[in-house]
């Protein structure tokens, strides 16, 4: 059984081409749609509603207060764990699957590569409207136990198909006590200590790339998300003895670059406001 895993809020622009991509998938395992509604305000609340009436394989939960990407996914994970699924795809609500064979491409890598629980592809890159490849460069494959770099590392999330047996219960609320902004990073972290990654060159979703947590646009808001990610690598210095250390330098040297280079924007400006005068 294969379990879609949807974390969405606010999404009702995106989400029908989501669930439409999912349900277009041509598939010899069994799958079953997890979605996520993060207590929604806009029309996501009635999108899912609609298709879960028309498909007994979509598990719709609908929070009640705003649980945050992190625990909204975690909580997913944790109904999927139990309901003993043996894959967990994922799938943002805002992206989608542009191949119809995409879940069986990736189950036949798997059972080619035993060494390999998880797998992700080539992914396109959408902004504006204009799709772009994205450079293959920094792709994770392998075993990454000891060189996984969440700073350069080019996975994207919505071509991710992983075993599910890889998950345990405590370290994903070990992730969610941290209260990250974003689960993707610190997860994959995780899995690079259990398992090789696999990956399929061809394209098989649309990354949506507009403003988001994990795409800040303002340079206070990058600031914060950078500093989010040089806490997330402390962390996972911590839990593997060591091993993230370079990565953790790396990432605190590139922290103190951006401090001061939105110190000098600010500067600057206040230096042209004050030529006016």
């Amino acid at each position: 059984m294969i379990a879609v895993c949807i974390a969405t809020y606010n999404q009702e622009t995106f989400l029908t081409q989501a669930i439409e991509s999912v349900l277009a998938q041509q598939c010899d395992e069994p799958l079953h749609i997890y979605i996520g509604d993060d207590a929604s305000t806009d029309g996501t609340s009635a999108i899912c509603e609609r298709y879960a009436k028309q498909d007994e394989r979509i598990v719709y939960i609908r929070r009640k207060e705003n649980l945050g990407l992190v625990s909204n996914t975690i909580d997913l994970y944790c109904r999927i764990i139990a309901d003993n699924c043996d894959f967990i795809a994922m799938l943002d609500g805002d992206d989608y699957w542009i191949d119809n064979h995409k879940l069986q491409k990736q189950l036949n890598y798997l059972c080619k590569h035993p060494e390999c629980g998880i797998v992700h592809t080539e992914a396109l890159e959408e902004r504006n409207g204009q799709q772009h490849k994205l450079p293959k460069e920094n792709i994770p494959t392998g075993d990454l136990s000891l060189r996984y770099d969440l700073r350069g590392a080019r996975q994207t999330n919505s071509t991710v198909l992983f075993c599910t047996d890889l998950l345990n219960t405590k370290e994903l609320r070990a992730i969610e006590a941290q209260q990250f902004p974003v689960l993707d990073y610190p997860l994959y972290g995780l899995l690079a200590h259990h398992t090789e990654f696999g990956y399929l060159p061809s394209p098989t979703a649309v990354w949506r790339r507009h403003n988001s947590v994990s795409q800040p646009q303002t340079l206070h808001t990058r600031i914060h998300y950078q500093r989010e990610r040089l806490r997330m690598w402390k962390w996972l210095d911590k839990q593997y003895e060591g091993h993230f250390h370079f990565r953790w330098y790396k990432a605190f040297l590139w922290y103190i670059w951006q401090f001061f280079y939105i110190l000098f924007a600010q500067i600057k400006k206040m230096l042209y406001l004050c030529s006016r005068f």
